[in-house]
């Protein structure tokens, strides 16, 4: 090893919905994620059983999953699970503990968007705020209450700004 730290691309992310059909709708209508395959039925028959209680534990049952694409090709794996059945928590934000707390997507039509999200079933977290000089976010939460943060321009403009 050279000791140089290799320099990785985000893959994807996955997210647990209430409805994966109606999530797919949604995330298809709202982000215009493209479908690459699902929704899909896996339980402890199916292909892939054995890794997937590795990762979910021995409660692990049965789940509906699809897989989407973003426009630069991140994806966006969706998750229902069926046994043991998914809930929504009471706080869907919990920043402080460990781990992810939001997701984030640079849309081209910034008021558009948090209007389709809340006139779909979703809602704006948030005011807008304008976080430098024309860089404008909104948390928000898609209908099963994931965390979803909104940005007018690409990440890299907005952490530029935000070391000025």
């Amino acid at each position: 090893m050279s000791g140089k730290s290799p320099r990785a691309g985000m893959n994807h992310v996955g997210l647990t919905v209430g409805d994966i059909d109606e999530a797919v709708d949604w995330y298809a209508k709202v982000f215009g994620l493209e479908l690459l395959d699902g929704p899909m039925h896996c339980d402890t028959t199916t292909t892939g059983a054995g890794r997937r209680r590795e990762v979910f534990g021995d409660q692990w049952g049965g789940m509906k999953l699809a897989h989407m694409l973003t426009s630069n090709s991140c994806g966006v794996e969706l998750f229902q699970f069926i046994e043991p059945e998914a809930r929504r928590p009471e706080n869907s934000f919990e920043y402080w503990n460990f781990g992810a707390h939001h997701i984030a997507f640079t849309v081209e039509d910034f008021d558009g968007t948090i209007k389709m999200i809340s006139d779909s079933g979703g809602r704006a977290r948030t005011e807008v705020y304008d976080v430098h000089g024309g860089i404008f976010i909104c948390y928000c939460e898609d209908p099963w209450g994931n965390v979803i943060e909104i940005v007018s321009r690409p990440y890299a403009e907005l952490s530029a700004a935000t070391t000025k």
